[in-house]
């Protein structure tokens, strides 16, 4: 039934698109965005017979590389987030108005990425924890915990704080339950007793929990989680509003069964809700007179009507930090009717800025169809590197007129030694090398709460279905006889920590995320199905 509902949805989605169509570079509003959304049901689903023979074969070993899996994938971003916060604000600075983003390249357009993979994992530093039978390995465990916590309290979202406390929260009652035979007697009072700290464990597992606490009051302390804190009331306001809005987009009882179709939301509202456009686009075009060799290039848009949004959405290119400055860019602009175009050199991982050099030009029909431009870029001189890592560049470009649009062709940035800074500056390859990336306004991209993307993308069917998928998987961990397997207090931790994060954040438009969150619950269906 999830097979199918998915499929539908995919089928809706390229229906509401206006049909299947292919291209490397398809977009948020393309086609192809349905197939981007349908990958994480999609490859979970096609993962079953390769479980199912890998349970089979040993059971025991399959529960350990799976967790081990996730905790290899855990410490990789949450090494990810050190080296980001040593890069730009600072490792011990939280008052920058700075959230980690890791390596979550999907967070190009804002969403919640990096929350919903830490709210999926954070269970399993637990199992290292409980896995590590000599100090040595449990010290790594335990760094691992410490680094966790600091990437979970930058991120400075208050969905993440909520959903990863209420997992290992949960996680705590259910190993106490396991290990007191599902007994209430013994549950309560085994939850109270005293543990002598004589061996290591127990002193090291105090000094965790100290140090934990520590690391949260210091992070805590800063000025820019006070204002997250302080701004919850109003953006709980802004959030209803948004949800409302999404709702609102069913027409019928077609789309309420069934929905709008997968990745279809945010072309829908960026079109149909009041003041909910896109802050941009881009689009690559191959142009071809007759006998002509093809000429590439690409347009881009600023906001359709807010001009509040000018500037928001741009084409970005990675560049080396070889040149500290200056710069200058070089490129061919059409236009056919007046636009504001900036130019901008930022020290930047992906949405926040660090220094910047910038060169912003309005223009103008010209008496040539294209007219070429030299442009010296102003600003501060960019940093190699700060003292604990070495920052990354991005060239962008954006328009910041609403209703402007320029197509650009031939963009070189020079850097002070005169050398090429950026690769495919002529399109000839397409988008290669370039991303778009927004800034500070990303509301039409996602709908916030997990529960109301499924239904708003796959109807009060795929809700309904899904919500089935995950009562079952999350029953079987925690009741029967799939109750005593190792791994299931922290699947099932693992996925209410998911859920929880989604009464306030999307997870099925970030594919990798999605993909894992499947995959928990269909292997807790399979390794707890010849169980009964």
């Amino acid at each position: 039934m999830l097979a199918a509902s998915g499929l539908l949805a995919l089928l809706r989605g390229f229906a509401d698109a206006g049909g299947f169509s292919f291209g490397w570079f398809a977009g948020y509003t393309d086609p192809l965005n349905s197939l981007r959304i349908f990958k994480s049901l999609g490859f979970a689903l096609l993962l079953i017979p390769l479980l199912q023979q890998e349970l089979a074969r040993a059971r025991v070993l399959a529960d350990q590389r799976l967790a081990t899996g996730v905790v290899l994938g855990l410490t990789v971003v949450a090494l990810a987030v050190v080296w980001e916060r040593a890069a730009f604000p600072g490792l011990f600075d939280f008052s920058e108005h700075y959230r980690t983003v890791a390596l979550f390249w999907e967070m190009h357009v804002g969403g919640a990425a990096i929350d919903a993979y830490l709210a999926l994992t954070s269970p399993f530093v637990v199992w290292a924890l409980v896995a590590a039978r000599r100090p040595l390995p449990w010290a790594g465990a335990a760094a691992l915990a410490l680094v966790v916590a600091y990437a979970c309290s930058t991120t400075f979202s208050r969905g993440v704080y909520f959903a990863v406390a209420g997992s290992l929260v949960l996680l705590g009652l259910l190993l106490r339950a396991q290990r007191s035979g599902f007994e209430l007697r013994v549950f309560l009072t085994s939850a109270w007793r005293r543990h002598g700290l004589g061996s290591w464990r127990g002193r090291a597992g105090l000094l965790l929990v100290l140090a934990l606490a520590v690391e949260v009051l210091a992070v805590g302390g800063g000025s820019f989680m006070s204002q997250r804190l302080n701004s919850t009331d109003r953006d709980l306001t802004g959030r209803l509003a948004h949800w409302r809005h999404g709702v609102g987009l069913l027409e019928g009882p077609a789309q309420w069964w069934l929905g709008k179709g997968l990745g279809r939301l945010p072309a829908n509202y960026a079109e149909h809700v009041p003041n909910g456009e896109f802050s941009g686009s881009i689009k690559w075009h191959e142009e071809r007179g007759p006998g002509e060799r093809p000429h590439d290039f690409v347009t881009i848009s600023g906001p359709a009507t807010r001009p509040d949004l000018g500037g928001l959405y741009a084409l970005t290119q990675r560049v080396s930090a070889a040149s500290s400055g200056p710069h200058w860019v070089r490129l061919n602009v059409r236009v056919t009717h007046e636009a504001d175009l900036y130019l901008e050199l930022c020290e930047r991982h992906l949405l926040f800025d660090g220094r910047c050099q910038a060169a912003y030009i309005r223009v103008s029909p010209g008496a040539t169809e294209w007219q070429a431009l030299t442009l010296p870029l102003q600003g501060s001189t960019l940093t190699a590197k700060t003292r604990n890592a070495s920052r990354l560049r991005l060239f962008s470009l954006s328009v910041g007129n609403a209703g402007g649009a320029v197509d650009v062709d031939n963009v070189h940035l020079i850097g002070s030694l005169g050398k090429e800074l950026l690769e495919n500056g002529s399109f000839t390859q397409g988008m290669a090398h370039w991303f778009p990336a927004a800034q500070a306004y990303f509301l039409p991209w996602h709908l916030d709460n997990l529960f109301l993307e499924v239904l708003v993308e796959r109807g009060l069917a795929g809700l309904l279905i899904l919500a089935a998928l995950l009562v079952y998987a999350v029953g079987r961990l925690t009741t029967g006889r799939g109750r005593l397997l190792p791994l299931s207090p922290y699947l099932a931790a693992s996925l209410c920590g998911a859920l929880l994060l989604g009464a306030v954040s999307s997870l099925m438009d970030v594919p990798r995320v999605a993909f894992l969150f499947f995959l928990m619950a269909i292997y807790a269906i399979q390794a707890t199905q010849d169980l009964e």
